[in-house]
């Protein structure tokens, strides 16, 4: 089998991945957008098509020798974003960690210095595998050569040989240049013959071969005005074709052996990827020595295992845990302890799993088996003793988890989670694998992969919740934030989880009249538009309201989507006062949202849950120290509107003699705010007892504070808090109703 050249178009693949992953930063707010998309990209190409030899080819700065042949060459291109250009140098890092060959030769492209290693490799008798998206490389393949090309994304590519050039384009890799002679290219810069397009050039080519032989014969054009061009520039034609032709013989030092590649360096590139937070890239790197726990996983196999592991572990001070779950079912739990480290299989547990079909497979409710119930409590006499500290990553979640299965989790200890939240809460990502790099030296793999849980992964995670606890408790208190987070954040998640079993209580029967009432409503709503519009359409198809009122009722567009107009909620406002239909579709959104998002969907959930709602609560999400709330969302209960209030005044105590009580910080960030600034006014209306959104509103509109609406007080209140928070003018205007002139 033939030694593989791999050659990688570096300038090409950085500026895709610049566009195709925009807005990437670091928690320090450095752009590495590009570096990620690159970085994906060659570590994939590296693992699945290893090479013997490789290199990286860049762009020189400055002019080429097509320059000289027109000056007009890439003319139309803006310059590189400063964003992009601080990335360069992220990259050619990584290419060196890497331990890829960097070639760059002043005067000539990264496809001239590609051009001419494919053809010396090929001539040597080398596999050649050429790396870019850029199309001219298409000219390079011949027996032996080929082109990966990414396609939608990063991970996604597609393999050029002489045939599927054939297939895609309708000529041959020799022809590549004869087509975009005639063709042209916008990007370069380079003209093309008018109205030849890509059809039209597949044709001639087919039909004459080379462009010469094209010009030749200038009554085979069919288009009247490429045939005028043709036959009056002939020289253009030509020169388009000099520009596209990859030069394959620049003068290189590099030699064959310059570009055999070791294998990365597997610690420095950790090192990188770890302080880019290149989190999923370093999970997907082969594990290197010493990662692994000192204790490998041992998967039981028995009640009987079960039964005696668990006693072992009672006696310990303190373990590491870790749930297995699989699409919302547990798949079995991982124990760490200072004997090693264990994971208990569901199937050996939990009733609803039968051992007879996998590990991972569940079937209906069993028959009671009375070994099962040996090793659940076993298990339960480790998971609820509160005196056995736990150390776990989200241990509330886990919690939740085991609860499905009969099983609580008590005594709560170090969660890494919640440490990663309390030093860094900028971060998007809290997890075990996100910290152990940084924290451990080493990767931790994730718990599913292709789409199959892990055990091995769950042992990782398990362990690395005990290793994580004196480094991050180090960096806490280094920080000044360990008494928060042994104060605060840690007794917080118990008593959140009993809050999440609790539920709050909502009024059903009431909630479905509502319901009936909003649909009658809507249907109402209905009948209107439908009459001013001139007859029945889909009001929530986007294009049939698109027609209805650009169309039908000629109201101007006022910007435009990949599909058509646009008719979203910043266009509708533009167009209130031009129609009395367009108020109503507004209308008939904002009821259609409130009655499928809030009334239907929470009258459900609580049905099913004896008439309570359970949310969960996330500890770990909101950067402002703030909780948030999911499935359902109940911070988000809409009040402003008359309905909106109705819907809140569903949720109710629940029992006979009990009242909801609601309790809040009175404008905490505001008072912080006045703290750190010392504003005169501020410290005035806090020290005075004055309420600072009616004094806010009173200075705004222009009225005493006992003049002051409730109208006046909300949108006074969204105005300091966005300044507090930084929203711009155009958010604040949409948000409070105003133009964005007065909202600035």
């Amino acid at each position: 089998m033939p030694q593989r050249l791999v050659l990688i178009d570096g300038n090409s693949l950085v500026h895709r991945a610049y566009h195709a992953i925009p807005n990437l930063s670091t928690s320090a707010g450095r752009p590495v957008g590009a570096v990620f998309g690159f970085a994906q990209t060659v570590l994939k190409l590296l693992e699945e098509n290893p090479p013997d030899f490789a290199a990286v080819a860049f762009d020189p700065p400055g002019k080429t020798f097509r320059h000289e042949l027109f000056s007009e060459y890439k003319a139309n291109r803006p310059p590189t974003p400063p964003d992009l250009v601080e990335q360069f140098g992220l990259v050619r890092e990584l290419t060196e960690v890497c331990r890829l060959c960097s070639v760059e030769v002043p005067g000539f492209e990264a496809d001239d210095v590609i051009g001419t290693l494919a053809t010396r490799a090929a001539e040597a008798g080398l596999e050649v595998l050429i790396v870019t998206i850029d199309r001219d490389c298409l000219q390079l393949i011949r027996d032996g050569v080929t082109v990966l090309s990414p396609s939608r994304g990063p991970l996604d590519a597609v393999r050029y040989d002489a045939e599927e050039v054939q297939r895609s384009y309708g000529y041959s890799p020799a022809r590549v240049t004869d087509a975009k002679s005639l063709i042209g290219d916008p990007s370069d810069n380079i003209p093309g013959v008018p109205k030849v397009g890509k059809k039209t050039a597949a044709l001639l080519l087919e039909k004459h071969g080379a462009v010469e032989e094209v010009l030749k014969h200038p009554e085979d054009v069919p288009n009247k005005t490429a045939r005028a061009y043709i036959e009056q520039h002939p020289r253009a034609v030509l020169a388009a074709k000099a520009l596209a032709t990859i030069r394959t013989d620049v003068p290189l030092e590099a030699t064959l052996e310059d570009l055999r590649w070791p294998g990365y360096d597997a610690e420095a590139l950790r090192e990188l990827l770890a302080s880019l937070e290149f989190r999923s890239l370093l999970e997907r790197l082969p594990a290197a020595e010493g990662d692994a726990p000192s204790t490998a996983c041992a998967t039981l196999d028995s009640v009987e295992e079960v039964v005696s592991r668990c006693a072992e572990l009672a006696r310990e001070a303190a373990i590491g845990v870790c749930v297995l779950p699989d699409r919302g079912v547990l798949q079995g739990v991982a124990l760490a302890g200072t004997g090693g480290v264990c994971f208990v299989p569901a199937a050996l547990f939990r009733p609803a799993a039968d051992p007879q079909l996998g590990l991972f497979e569940t079937s209906e409710p069993a028959p009671v088996n009375h070994e099962l119930g040996r090793a659940q409590e076993a298990l339960r006499a480790v998971l609820e003793a509160p005196g056995l500290v736990k150390h776990g990553g989200g241990l509330k979640s886990q919690a939740a988890a085991l609860r499905a299965a009969g099983l609580d989790l008590v005594g709560f200890g170090f969660d890494p989670e919640l440490a990663s939240y309390v030093l860094e809460p900028q971060r998007r990502d809290h997890t075990i694998p996100a910290n152990a790099p940084e924290r451990l030296g080493r990767s931790a793999p994730p718990l599913v992969r292709d789409r199959r849980p892990q055990p091995e992964a769950a042992c990782a995670w398990a362990a690395a919740a005990v290793e994580l606890r004196e480094p991050m408790r180090e960096a806490l208190a280094q920080a000044g934030l360990l008494g928060l987070f042994d104060e605060v954040e840690t007794p917080l998640a118990p008593i959140l989880l009993r809050m999440e079993r609790a539920g709050v209580a909502v009024d059903v029967p009431t909630l479905r009249e509502l319901s009936r009432q909003m649909a009658a409503r809507l249907s109402e709503l209905m009948g209107r538009i439908h009459e001013l519009a001139g007859g029945p359409f889909n009001i929530d198809s986007p294009r049939q309201l698109a027609e209805v009122l650009f169309g039908r009722l000629g109201l101007p567009v006022q910007k435009r989507t990949k599909t058509g107009p646009s008719t979203d909620a910043e266009v509708l406002e533009k167009l209130e006062e031009l129609h009395p239909l367009v108020p109503l579709i507004g209308e008939h959104r904002q009821f259609t949202k409130l009655k499928s998002t809030y009334v239907d969907a929470l009258a459900e959930l609580a049905d099913r849950s004896g008439g309570r709602v359970h949310t969960t609560f996330e500890q770990t999400v909101a950067a402002t120290g703030r909780l948030s709330s999911r499935d359902p969302n109940l911070q988000n209960i809409p009040i402003r509107t008359e309905w909106g209030a109705r819907i809140r005044s569903c949720f109710i105590a629940g029992a006979p003699g009990v009242r909801l009580l609601a309790a809040d910080y009175s404008q905490i960030e505001l008072r912080l705010l006045a703290h750190f600034s010392q504003d005169p006014h501020l410290l005035e209306a806090f020290r005075s007892g004055e309420d600072i959104h009616t004094r806010t509103a009173a200075e705004v509109f222009g009225v005493p504070s006992e003049q002051v609406s409730s109208e006046m007080r909300r949108q006074a209140k969204t105005v300091n808090f966005a300044v507090l928070y930084g929203m711009g003018a155009p958010a604040l205007a949409r948000e409070i109703g105003v133009g964005r002139e007065e909202a600035a």
